[in-house]
């Protein structure tokens, strides 16, 4: 019998329940079954009744691995802090091959982050113009842009039972021109793990991660639905095409490579197929200080491009991230499958400077009791802090898909809960007119619109400002 699509993940309430199942599939007592996970019958009988709770991550990946249980269904990654290859056997430190090898693909990687704005642009021009945002250089798929902005309450996120597996992969043939070259002559077998060992971003996390499988706008209506993934595994595809076309853009005199010349772009035959490569969007949201007597404010920040994986080294709304739970336990899985709760840590992470949440945190968050998502949900429902979704895009130079968003929020509202904005965070610099006030922002005004073109602006955050323009009257009255 077909499994029905459902609302959200597993909430981890019946982990007992997996754990007793594999247990008998394995044909283990108890008892058996506790002297191989190091515990004693008492405590493994209480788990599995749900009387006693998991300790940690740690002990959930013990127990997925001991009673071959799929990670994901236990809400974690497969552990691979093991496979940290020494030193040795993967950086290159003697003259050779092997080193000019490494040495070329970390100078290929600076030139990626100091360029990612116009090497954007130059890769939309391998797209048909019809793809862009009118005004931009990002790509979105018919269907993908809703004629108007979508209030985010209309938006319908599911859980779908099947995840097809992808057809396309970090571990492509194709994409080992971008992946660095071991000690031993071979390439590394996936873009995050060179990334690891020879230019470590500082925030540079693997999580289980929401895959998108479906996107619908209709009657003023979005529908998204999702499964598994994670972020290395889309990072391992979006960071190599960018890589390959850095690498190519280089080859051809800082001058656009063409179709020919990028083997694993041209595999991605068709960027808008939401099944052929794993997907995890990100969520970004250009905020309005709405304050129709002394005028709009925008806000954006530099990211810091040795801190962050993707995206480095531009101007970027704020706040973005992928959409992905604050941490691996499966209680949040289901907790954090929220495009505003998403919305709603990123804020406190990027305005408010409070530290990421634990991955390894095993409790979910308490968005309506916990400061500040609380403050957050109440000026939502009061209609003082408005978000809305605008569409569903390709960023032309990784082709990673990204969800565009609008808040707008009231002045005096938005001076009570980012009054203490934070001029630097763990991922960049507040952008404003004010260097001393990051409160104070960007006018959002026809000039500063214009005078965005010639700074480092990112493609999506073009995209932002451009169908927040489009849509004023709509989103902001006067």
């Amino acid at each position: 019998m077909a499994e029905t699509v459902v609302a959200a993940p597993p909430d981890g309430s019946d982990v007992g329940e997996v754990i007793r199942w594999y247990r008998q599939r394995e044909g283990l007592t108890q008892q058996d079954a506790a002297a191989l996970l190091n515990t004693t019958q008492s405590r493994l009988s209480k788990l599995e009744k749900g009387s006693q709770a998991l300790r940690d991550v740690v002990e959930l990946r013990h127990i997925a691995s001991k009673l071959g249980i799929p990670p994901e269904r236990l809400g974690v990654l497969p552990d691979r802090s093991g496979d940290a290859t020494p030193r040795a056997e993967t950086v290159s430190l003697d003259p050779g091959p092997a080193r000019d090898g490494q040495e070329r693909w970390r100078a290929v990687r600076a030139e990626l982050n100091a360029n990612r704005a116009r090497l954007g642009d130059l890769a939309a021009d391998l797209y048909p113009q019809e793809r862009r945002i009118p005004g931009t250089s990002v790509l979105t798929a018919a269907g993908w842009v809703p004629d108007e902005p979508v209030d985010l309450a209309a938006v319908e996120l599911l859980w779908l039972p099947e995840s097809p597996p992808p057809e396309i992969t970090g571990k492509a043939p194709e994409a080992a021109g971008s992946r660095a070259v071991l000690p031993s002559g071979k390439p590394y077998d996936r873009y995050s793990r060179a990334l690891r060992d020879l230019a470590r971003p500082t925030l540079f996390d693997n999580r289980v991660s929401y895959r998108l499988l479906s996107a619908e706008w209709a009657d003023g209506r979005g529908s998204f639905g999702f499964n598994y993934t994670s972020y290395f595994d889309v990072l391992d595809i979006g960071e190599a095409v960018g890589h390959e076309f850095a690498s190519g853009w280089l080859d051809a005199g800082r001058r656009r490579p063409s179709m020919a010349d990028l083997p694993f772009r041209r595999l991605i035959e068709d960027p808008f197929d939401l099944s052929a490569r794993p997907i995890l969007p990100s969520i970004n949201t250009l905020t309005i200080r709405r304050d129709p007597i002394e005028g709009h404010r925008m806000y954006l920040h530099r990211r810091n491009a040795g801190a962050v994986a993707a995206a480095g080294g531009m101007y970027h709304v704020v706040p973005a991230g992928v959409f992905q739970p604050a941490a691996l336990a499966p209680a949040h899985q289901s907790n954090d499958f929220s495009f505003w709760r998403n919305i709603q840590r990123e804020y406190s992470e990027e305005f408010l400077g409070n530290a990421e949440h634990d991955g390894n945190s095993v409790d979910p968050i308490e968005y309506l009791a916990e400061e500040p998502f609380a403050s957050f949900e109440r000026a939502r429902v009061a209609g003082d802090f408005r978000v809305s979704a605008l569409a569903l895009v390709v960023e032309p130079l990784t082709l990673w898909v990204e969800l565009l968003t609008v808040a707008v929020i009231e002045a005096p509202v938005f001076d009570s809960l980012f009054g203490d904005m934070v001029a630097v965070n763990d991922e960049g610099a507040a952008v404003s007119t004010d260097a001393s006030r990051p409160t104070v922002g960007i006018p959002f005004t026809s000039a500063a619109r214009e005078k965005l073109r010639h700074e480092p602006l990112s493609p999506i955050s073009r995209a932002c400002i451009e169908l927040v323009w489009r849509h004023r009257g709509t989103l902001l009255g006067r």
